[in-house]
């Protein structure tokens, strides 16, 4: 796996043969011509004459099994898929048996994780590799994950179009500032290195933003080479970063030989007031090693540089790194993270943000192959790292993952299938934007006057001149979100919280109030909620008598969402009702508290008592006698409507049974109270 992702697939580019001409048509020729490419690390033109060997001679099983293996080398997993399972399926002699473990990753790279977990198994009572058969256990256990693994739904992924996306394989976007810099080679077609190829070196490159639009196809502008000074002619440019402070940029400058990276050494530049400077060889990082993937970070306080290297001695292929800086372009000896973030498999492109280290690793349970990890540094050793799951992972290879400064979009590379690929839909790596959207409740409320049966109106009446009041009142503490008053309309809008449960509160002058409660938890994307309010008018407030054990409704008292707490907009009636004993001192009362149906009967008992005893508690402490009170909790043994017990019922149905009433118990056999009372239907 080392070949893959040192700067780009080696599959994008061809090398011509100077051995035995690729025209010769004979079976034998082709056979050499495909091993000849094969060595020199021409793998498109090796599988098209393996392909022309295997059409004169469909028995060539050996043939066969390169073409499925050359297909998987060049990450067009259908179809070695096919190949693979032509062989494998088919053994009955055993000839192929080691073959069931790349069988089982291309399933696992196509997303097929039950097919593949199945064939892991099988290589694990029939293979003969340990190695394999280690990757295999931890394999079974990337298919287990990615199976339950769900993207969050307030995820977004989208391509970045092809203006920054070519049908090659683009690397390491990177954004300082309002600059968005990558490397690519930026071609069209495979490049056939035969010294008419002109300048094909990969390079970095930077491109503009362009405004946000909606299903926005293209997010940057045509991208712009930079100079001379960073682009080496005959040389790789790639693994381009920016440290924090924008005036330092690292990448790597890579020489091939047969499609392999021979040399690979990280460079810095320095920004000046004409832009970047020219390009020096980082002192430190660099040896008889191939180096890569610089970024700048922070560690005990001092900044590093981190980035992949194979050195000796490492914990397997490629390792991460840091060295810390001493001076622009001078750091000290490189230091392994070890093995809780290094694996025997290979780790690349580190991006460090605020204490945490993103990488990519295949030698971790994974989604795919190289899946994106987080460790968090705590001052003195780094956390287990911990996969970031699906949407920025997929069964693929998932790799130079950055975010932005929130925390909240970045970008990343993958090879998931794209609009613009070279050859096969998974060939080639792409760009990619992601963003967690923040999950956002709109809630728009609208008032209504209740109509009259006299009126003949088929729907209640839109009722200007309202306030609406929204509460959060999930916690113990609850309080005013918002408030406003219509400006000739009767629809309110507000910005809600996910997690979070919320009373609204619609009044006027001339009318009754309304009240609704909801909540919004397990709201995973933006949504809108809709909620009415319907008031009715009010009287001139009136005499009223009131007799002994008659029950009086307090049409104002609310509490928190499965709570006791009395609420700031039920002082007015608690307040009524103390002025009404401080009238008559003699005068002793049940308060009840009474539910809806909805949940546990005796729950509902439980939290119906524990709010009369709330209110009554309220009312003690305005200086009313506690031996006048006696707080009841009914829960919902007095349903005022049809709504018991396993009755389906709207929630405005429900809430005529949620109330809080009083009535007098002792003292007075009657007393006589001004009642604001709401007008009559007519009919």
């Amino acid at each position: 796996m080392k070949k893959l992702f040192l700067l780009f697939a080696a599959a994008v580019v061809t090398l011509q043969l100077e051995a035995q001409p690729l025209n010769r048509s004979t079976p034998e020729a082709n056979l050499e011509a495909a091993k000849e490419a094969k060595a020199s690390g021409n793998l498109y033109a090796a599988l098209e004459k393996y392909e022309d060997v295997y059409d004169e001679d469909k028995k060539n099983k050996e043939v066969a099994a390169e073409i499925a293996m050359l297909n998987y080398e060049l990450r067009d997993y259908k179809m070695a898929s096919r190949g693979f399972s032509r062989l494998v399926l088919r053994d009955r002699k055993q000839e192929f048996t080691e073959l069931k473990y790349w069988y089982a990753m291309s399933l696992k790279k196509e997303g097929n994780y039950a097919d593949a977990k199945d064939m892991f198994r099988q290589y694990l009572s029939e293979g003969s590799d340990e190695d394999k058969k280690a990757s295999a256990r931890l394999e079974i256990e990337g298919c287990d994950f990615a199976r339950e693994a769900k993207q969050p739904e307030n995820l977004k992924v989208s391509n970045l179009g092809k203006n920054v996306n070519s049908p090659q394989t683009e690397a390491t976007p990177f954004v300082s500032g309002n600059t968005f810099y990558f490397t690519s080679l930026q071609a069209k077609e495979v490049i056939t290195v035969d010294g008419k190829e002109g300048d094909w070196q990969s390079k970095i490159y930077t491109a503009s933003s362009l405004p946000p639009e909606e299903d926005q196809q293209e997010f940057f502008s045509e991208p712009t080479a930079l100079g001379m000074q960073i682009n080496r002619e005959g040389w790789h440019q790639g693994n381009v970063s920016i440290s924090p402070d924008g005036n330092t940029m690292y990448f790597t400058r890579v020489q091939l030989d047969a499609n392999r990276v021979t040399e690979s050494k990280i460079f810095y530049a320095l920004k000046g007031p004409d832009g970047w400077g020219a390009a020096v060889e980082v002192e430190g990082v660099n040896g008889e090693y191939i180096a890569k993937h610089p970024c700048e970070g922070e560690l005990f306080g001092e900044r590093v540089l981190f980035f992949v290297a194979d050195i000796p001695g490492g914990e397997g292929g490629f390792d991460l790194y840091y060295s810390p800086k001493k001076k622009d372009g001078l750091f000290g000896l490189p230091v392994n993270l070890g093995n809780v973030v290094n694996t025997k498999g290979d780790e690349s492109s580190p991006f460090y943000s605020d204490g945490k280290l993103f990488f990519s690793s295949d030698g971790l349970v994974s989604m795919g192959g190289f899946d994106v990890y987080s460790s968090q540094w705590n001052g003195s050793v780094w956390s287990k790292p911990v996969n970031l799951g699906a949407g920025i992972n997929t069964s693929l290879d998932d790799i130079f993952y950055m975010q932005l400064p929130d925390g909240k979009k970045g970008y990343l590379v993958s090879n998931r299938p794209g609009p613009n690929n070279l050859k096969s839909k998974t060939c080639c790596d792409d760009m990619y934007y992601w963003e967690l959207e923040e999950v956002k409740v709109q809630l728009l409320s609208s008032t209504f006057r209740y109509r009259m049966r006299s009126e003949n109106l088929k729907t209640n009446p839109p009722l200007l001149g309202c306030t609406v009041q929204v509460f959060d009142v999930t916690d113990k503490n609850p309080k005013n979100v918002e408030e406003k008053t219509d400006q000739g309309s009767n629809e309110f809008s507000f910005t809600l919280k996910p997690e979070r449960s919320y009373m609204v509160i619609a009044t006027n002058a001339k009318y009754l109030p309304d009240t609704v409660t909801f909540n919004t938890v397990g709201v995973k994307r933006s949504i809108q909620v809709n909620k009415k309010h319907t008031l009715r008018v009010k009287r001139k407030p009136k005499p009223k008598v009131i007799t002994r054990e008659e029950p009086i409704r307090l049409t104002n008292i609310y509490y928190d969402f499965d709570d006791d707490k009395i609420l700031p907009a039920s002082e007015p009636d608690l307040q009524f009702l103390v002025d009404l004993m401080n009238k008559y001192p003699d005068m002793r009362i049940e308060l009840s508290s009474h539910t809806d149906s909805q949940g546990k009967d005796s729950y509902n008992e439980k939290l119906s008592q524990r709010r009369a005893e709330s209110a009554k508690n309220w009312m003690i402490a305005k200086g009313i006698a506690g031996d006048r009170i006696e707080a009841v909790g009914y829960g919902e043994s007095k349903i005022l409507n049809q709504c018991t017990n396993g009755v389906q019922c709207t929630d405005e149905e429900h809430r005529f049974n949620r109330r809080t009433e009083f009535q007098i118990i002792a003292g007075p056999t009657s007393i006589t109270i001004e009642e604001e009372v709401e007008v009559q239907d007519e009919n």
